[in-house]
C-alpha cells in the first residue's frame, strides 16, 4: 500500500486525489492520508463510486503549508497528513510514502520518524535528468540548501550506489557540479568537496559546469541543495520558454502553423524527456523506507506517476537494496577518508610516523 498525502502541493486536495484514483483504478492500493471534510466530496464528485476501489482514507486535522517554516511545522502539527504518512510507513501498515507537500517539512519527518540509514549525515533528493546519450542521476536537488563538504562526498557514495543498482553501470562516472572544469573554480565548498572527492576511490571525473551536463561526460552529479534545486527548476523553466517561443513563432503566419503540426510529434518527444509529470517524483536517499518527494506543482498526472514509481520501488525492493550497498561504501569510505586525513604525529625518538 502507499501513502499519499492529499493536502500536499500547490493543486492540493483536488489533483492529489485525482491521482491517487487514478492509480488506484490501475489496481494500486493507497491510503489517502488528508482532511475529510475535504477529501470525501471529492472522492465522490472524481468517482462516486470510489468505495469500490483499493482506498483508503485516513482523517487528518493539520496540514504543513507549502510556505511553513519545515521543522516548527513537524513539531507543532502531530496530525498533519505527512506526520501521520511517515509514522504509518514506520509502522509497516504502508510500504512507501508519496508528498506534492512541502519538501523540508518531508524531509526532516521522515528522518526524525523513519530514522537515517547508518552513517548518512543528510538525507539527499536525487533523480534522473536526461542527457544526449541516455540519463544520468543529479543529487541532492533540495533537501539541503546549506551543506557541508562531507555532505557532498556522502551524496556522491549514494548517486554512485544508485546508479549501480538502477542502471547497472560497474564505475559510475562522479562529476561535481562548478562554475568552471578546472581543479580550482568554484565555491569554498565546492573547492573543499573537490579535495575529499578526489582522495575517494569513486571514479571521480572531476568539475563539471551546467552547460556541460547533457552531453554524457559524467553517469552522477554531485551538488549542495540550493544549486541543485536551481539548476533543475532553471531546466525545467527553460523547457518550457522555449516550447512557447516555438508556439508564438508559428502564430506569425499560416505557413509556420503547419510546419509546426508537422513536426508536433518530433516535439512532443522531446517535452516529454524533461516533463517532471512524466517521472512523478524523486526518491529521499539516505533513510530508512521508501520516501518519494513529488514537484510542488504537480497535477494529476505527476501525482500518479509518482504513486506507480514508489510501487514499484517497493516491489524491486529497491530502497533496502540500495541502503544495504550505501551502509557498506560509507563505512569503507569513512575509513579511507580518515586514513588520509589522519594527521602525522611525531615519535619520542622524533621521527614523523604516519
Amino acid at each position: 500500500m502507499i501513502a499519499v498525502d492529499v493536502m500536499g502541493g500547490d493543486y492540493a486536495p483536488q489533483e492529489a486525489v485525482q491521482g491517487a484514483l487514478a492509480a488506484a483504478q490501475k489496481g494500486i492500493s493507497v491510503v489517502l492520508f488528508g482532511n475529510q471534510d475535504k477529501v470525501m466530496p471529492l472522492l465522490s464528485h472524481y468517482y462516486p463510486r470510489w468505495r469500490s476501489l483499493p482506498i483508503e482514507l485516513v482523517h487528518c486535522s493539520d496540514v504543513i503549508e507549502m510556505d511553513e517554516e519545515p521543522v516548527r511545522g513537524m513539531l507543532r502539527k502531530k496530525d498533519a497528513s505527512i506526520v501521520r504518512a511517515l509514522q504509518a510507513l514506520r509502522l509497516g501498515k504502508v510500504q512507501a510514502f508519496v508528498s506534492a507537500g512541502n519538501s523540508g517539512a518531508v524531509m526532516a519527518a521522515a528522518t526524525v520518524i523513519l530514522g537515517r540509514v547508518p552513517g548518512v549525515l543528510r538525507p539527499a533528493i536525487g533523480t534522473f535528468l536526461p542527457t544526449n546519450h541516455g540519463s544520468l542521476f543529479c543529487l541532492d536537488l533540495g533537501a539541503n540548501p546549506d551543506c557541508k563538504p562531507e555532505y557532498m562526498v556522502q551524496f556522491a557514495y549514494m548517486g554512485y550506489a544508485y546508479m549501480r543498482l538502477v542502471k547497472h553501470i560497474a564505475q559510475p562516472r562522479i562529476a561535481l557540479l562548478s562554475n568552471g572544469h578546472e581543479s580550482y573554480k568554484g565555491s569554498v565548498l565546492v573547492k573543499k568537496a573537490y579535495d575529499l572527492l578526489s582522495k575517494t576511490s569513486l571514479e571521480f571525473v572531476g568539475n563539471i559546469e551546467s552547460r556541460d551536463l547533457f552531453a554524457g561526460r559524467a553517469d552522477v552529479i554531485v551538488t549542495d541543495g540550493f544549486t541543485g534545486n536551481v539548476l533543475l527548476k532553471s531546466i525545467q523553466g527553460t523547457a518550457r520558454a522555449v516550447m512557447d517561443w516555438i508556439k508564438d513563432e508559428a502564430a506569425r503566419s499560416l505557413f509556420l502553423k503547419i510546419l509546426l503540426g508537422l513536426t508536433y510529434p518530433l516535439l512532443s518527444r522531446i517535452k516529454n524527456k524533461i516533463d517532471y509529470a512524466r517521472t512523478g517524483g524523486a526518491l529521499l536517499l539516505g533513510v530508512n523506507k521508501p520516501v518519494i518527494i513529488a514537484h510542488g506543482s504537480s497535477k494529476e498526472q505527476a501525482i500518479t506517476q509518482a504513486i506507480f514509481f514508489a510501487h514499484k520501488t517497493v516491489q524491486e525492493k529497491i530502497v533496502p537494496t540500495f541502503n544495504e550497498t550505501l551502509k557498506g561504501l560509507l563505512e569503507k569510505g569513512t575509513t579511507a577518508l580518515k586514513t588520509i586525513q589522519q594527521p602525522a604525529t611525531t615519535s619520542t625518538s622524533g621521527q614523523v610516523q604516519l
